[in-house]
């Protein structure tokens, strides 16, 4: 039989518009064209554009490109400079979304780039979205025709108000798709990146749009004053113009000059021109300042068309007259260019703007704090059960608004008083664990203790039938004449020896039966006391000694303190955590073979006014996943047959009730558990 080869995996394929980029990119690249469009449609009714003068062969000749090519120019640049501005930026980020099935791409120090760069983005594409479109129309605005000064400056009022608003829509259109980015990345790790306040994240989202607003108002006000201003003065002069000249009477050239210097003009010199210009496109200048090209052709191609109005440009406030008059030879437009701005108005505006600005800035920040801080105050307090500060008290936040803020109150209280319940069920459990904990131990200890006490218990037992047959001899002898009084001494001698042997075995079983009493009962802070060292091994060694025993372990007890060197808490307690600690010491060694007595060293000194008990052991030490949990939490080595109560609850019990502190210190030769004790002053 043939081998058969495995089928080589087939990889997936990748569709382009399936990429963040191109996500993104088309995200962008509509809300660019929308603003664009609407751009394009808004200047000229707010700017007031000369009737015919864009999308026709005038508006060729002055810009040199059709109005309508040059925003589809905009447009294109605007396409391609998204396009390979995002395929820039996002290059890790579809990298990752490519072959984040290979591990490479899924390691910790790669998600971080990703989760930075999503994080980071948003706001760095808002920032260049308020700058880079206003400049790129305004140089291609300059470099296409004769845009002056003053259109320009309105120009970039309509562009700044649209790149908020392009900054702003793509801002809230991108964000779902950074949010499935970070979603899928997040792997239970802090956020890194830029950190922005959700005061800042709130006013860069709405001062924009009602910075639109403004500036909206304010041009829209000012394009009907000049538009209110055009008509007035455009009737002014007309009705000059057109009572002093017939248009059915043949002029001299000399005559059109003179009767032109006597029409009344409204305006002062600065303001307002007079020329006279042929059909040829010839210009004489009576006053003020030569004509613009854009004036010459507008007047000789469209002023006839537009009852007799002429334009300065594009977007600029300054508007004409016009007569058309014949003489023999030729004809002649007679004009009257005057300025239609409403300086006062325009003052105005731009005072008003920025008293308006300010203001609402002011309500926004106060408003956006108030916002801020109800959330903040849900944020801490959900911040401290985190951190396990305080979580046992229940503490409410009170309710002071019937809306989305006032529901995540009421749920934050809903969850503290769940905690609440849930860290009493909890202690309750921790509780029963203990006590099941203790009572095993106990139960274990006693089957070894009352091993133990067969020997005393024997001992007493012989004991007492000796003293019955010595009782028996000495009543046998009472009256025999061959019984001596030495006899009589040695009978006593030999009672007295049991005697002695039976105080001396009892004592011992009292020692033992204290020890157990003491384990026996449920701890409580009644019960505290001060002790010294000595009677704390005492029990230890009583309680142990079987174990030790079976285990083939020697305890080898070293105390360096004095009997004036006291620790004041339940003995019972702590004698509990170190028949605990020599307990796993002893199951320490059953990791290892081995054929010959083992031993547990257990010493303790005086250090720095400290009393410091060691519990050392020469086993195999602790594994590296045991170090990094204990006493954070219940960990055992024991498989099933351990809780990992153990050393959990002797930390905490050292903590709480004897001010102490437990240290390790473990390698592969063994094991010392550190137990470090105030001295008790009196």
């Amino acid at each position: 039989m043939k081998n058969l080869k495995k089928a080589p995996k087939e990889k997936k394929k990748i569709h382009f518009f399936s990429l963040p980029s191109a996500k993104i990119s088309i995200i962008y690249y509509a809300i660019s064209t929308i603003s664009i469009i609407a751009i394009s449609l808004v200047i000229p009714l707010i700017l007031n554009y000369p009737p015919d003068s864009i999308n026709t062969p005038f508006d060729i000749q002055m810009s040199g490109i059709a109005y309508v090519w040059q925003f589809t120019l905009i447009d294109i640049l605007a396409l391609f400079a998204i396009y390979f501005f995002m395929r820039f930026l996002f290059k890790p980020i579809d990298n990752w979304f490519i072959h984040k099935d290979n591990p490479k791409y899924s390691s910790q120090k790669n998600i971080d780039i990703i989760r930075k760069k999503c994080i980071n983005l948003p706001y760095i594409v808002f920032i260049v979205e308020l700058i880079v479109p206003g400049i790129v129309s305004l140089i291609i605005l300059t470099l296409t025709g004769s845009h002056e000064s003053t259109m320009i400056i309105k120009l970039s009022v309509i562009i700044v108000s649209f790149s908020c608003l392009f900054a702003v829509s793509s801002y809230m259109f991108s964000k779902n798709i950074f949010a499935k980015l970070l979603a899928e990345t997040y792997k239970d790790n802090s956020n890194i990146g830029l950190r922005i306040s959700l005061n800042i994240k709130l006013l860069m989202q709405i001062l924009p749009i009602c910075i639109i607003g403004l500036l909206g108002m304010g041009l829209i006000g000012y394009s009907k004053s000049i538009k209110s201003a055009e008509d007035t003065w455009f009737t002014v002069y007309n009705n000059e113009l057109n009572n002093v000249f017939d248009t059915n009477e043949i002029y001299t050239y000399e005559r059109i000059s003179n009767l032109l210097q006597k029409v009344n003009l409204y305006h002062d010199k600065d303001s307002v021109s007079t020329f006279i210009l042929s059909e040829d496109g010839k210009v004489d200048t009576i006053s003020g300042k030569k004509p613009s090209n854009f004036v010459i052709e507008y007047t000789l191609q469209l002023s006839e068309k537009n009852n007799n109005k002429t334009y300065d440009s594009y977007a600029v406030d300054t508007q004409g007259a016009t007569i058309k008059v014949h003489t023999k030879s030729k004809s002649y437009y007679v004009c009257i260019l005057y300025d239609t701005n409403v300086k006062e108005s325009l003052k105005y505006i731009t005072y008003t703007f920025i008293i308006l600005l300010i203001i609402i800035t002011a309500i926004l920040i106060t408003i956006i704090n108030s916002i801020s801080k109800d959330i903040s105050a849900v944020s801490d307090r959900l911040s401290h059960i985190s951190n396990n500060e305080e979580v046992d008290k229940f503490t409410t936040i009170p309710v002071i608004s019937n809306d989305e803020i006032g529901d995540l109150s009421k749920s934050y209280n809903s969850i503290q008083k769940m905690n609440k319940e849930n860290l009493q069920k909890i202690k309750n459990s921790q509780d029963l664990l203990i006590e099941h904990e203790r009572l095993a131990s106990l139960g274990q200890m006693i089957g070894g203790i009352a091993h133990n006490l067969k020997t005393p218990i024997m001992s007493v037992s012989g004991a007492s039938e000796g003293l019955s047959d010595l009782i028996k001899e000495l009543d046998m002898s009472i009256g025999n004449k061959n019984v001596t009084e030495e006899d009589f001494h040695d009978i006593a001698s030999d009672m007295n020896e049991w005697i002695n042997k039976i105080r001396t075995h009892t004592s011992y079983m009292s020692d033992v039966i204290t020890a157990v009493k003491g384990q026996a009962i449920v701890f409580s802070e009644e019960q505290v006391y001060p002790f010294n060292s000595k009677e704390l091994f005492k029990q230890v060694e009583i309680l142990m000694k079987h174990e030790l025993k079976n285990s083939i372990t020697r305890l080898n007890i070293k105390d360096y303190t004095t009997e004036d060197d006291l620790i004041y808490g339940n003995i019972n307690s702590l004698v509990q955590i170190l028949n605990n600690m020599i307990s796993n010491s002893i199951q320490a060694y059953s990791l290892i073979k081995h054929d010959k007595e083992t031993t547990i060293n257990l010493t303790s000194k005086i250090e720095k006014n400290k009393i410091i008990i060691n519990i050392q052991d020469f086993g195999p030490g602790l594994p590296d996943n045991v170090k990094e949990k204990l006493f954070k939490e219940m960990i055992t080595t024991k498989g099933k047959e351990g809780t990992g109560l153990g050393l959990f609850m002797s930390y905490s019990n050292i903590k709480a009730h004897f001010h102490g502190e437990i240290t390790f210190e473990t390698s592969s030769k063994g094991t010392t558990f550190n137990i470090i004790l105030p001295i008790h002053k009196s």
